[in-house]
C-alpha cells in the first residue's frame, strides 16, 4: 500500500519535471495521473505486487468509517441532551449481550472504542472467548433494533476497512 502511493508521488514529481513547472499545480496534475495509471493497471501489478487493494480506496473507506462515527456521535449528543433537558428523568437503562462479527483483536478494540465513545452506551465488558460485547445501553427498549443498529453501521465499516477481508 505505501509503495502505491509512493508510485502516485513519483508520478507527480515527473510530471512536474517533464513539464517544466515546478508548482503544486502540476504536481497535483501528475498526482491524478498517477492514480489513474493505478487503477488502469490495478489488476496487472495490484494483485501480486502492490497489494490486493488500491490505496486511495483503502484510504476512503477509513475517512467515511470516521465521517460515519462523527455522524452517529452527533446524533447520540443530541439524543443524550434531549433526556437531560427533560422535566422528569424517564430512562430505561440496560445492559445487552452484542454477538461480535469481527474477529481480529484489533476490530473488537476499535468497535469497543466506538461504542464507548458515543455518549448513551458503554461497553462494559468482552467476553472471554472475544465472541460478544457486554454493552451498557442509557435509554433502550429496542433491544434488538440496538444490535442492528451497531452491526449496520459500526461494525459494517470496520469490516470494510480490513485489507484481509
Amino acid at each position: 500500500m505505501a509503495l502505491q502511493f509512493l508510485i502516485n508521488i513519483l508520478v507527480g514529481v515527473i510530471w512536474m519535471f517533464f513539464s517544466a513547472n515546478y508548482n503544486s499545480e502540476y504536481f497535483a496534475v501528475g498526482f491524478f495521473w498517477g492514480m489513474v495509471i493505478l487503477f488502469i493497471f490495478r489488476n496487472t501489478f495490484a494483485k501480486n505486487f502492490l497489494g490486493k487493494q488500491l490505496y486511495y480506496v483503502y484510504l476512503y473507506k477509513w475517512i467515511k468509517l470516521i465521517v460515519m462515527f462523527l455522524i452517529e456521535l452527533l446524533k447520540a449528543d443530541i439524543n443524550v441532551l434531549k433526556m437531560m433537558l427533560k422535566k422528569d428523568l424517564d430512562v430505561n437503562p440496560v445492559i445487552f449481550e452484542y454477538p461480535l462479527t469481527v474477529k481480529k483483536n484489533w476490530q473488537i478494540t476499535l468497535l469497543a472504542n466506538m461504542i464507548t465513545l458515543t455518549p448513551g452506551t458503554l461497553t462494559v465488558n468482552v467476553g472471554h472467548d472475544n465472541k460478544q460485547l457486554f454493552i451498557h445501553c442509557l435509554d433502550t427498549n429496542d433491544i434488538e433494533g440496538e444490535i442492528e443498529g451497531i452491526k449496520n453501521s459500526f461494525e459494517k465499516a470496520i469490516l470494510e476497512v480490513d485489507l484481509d477481508g
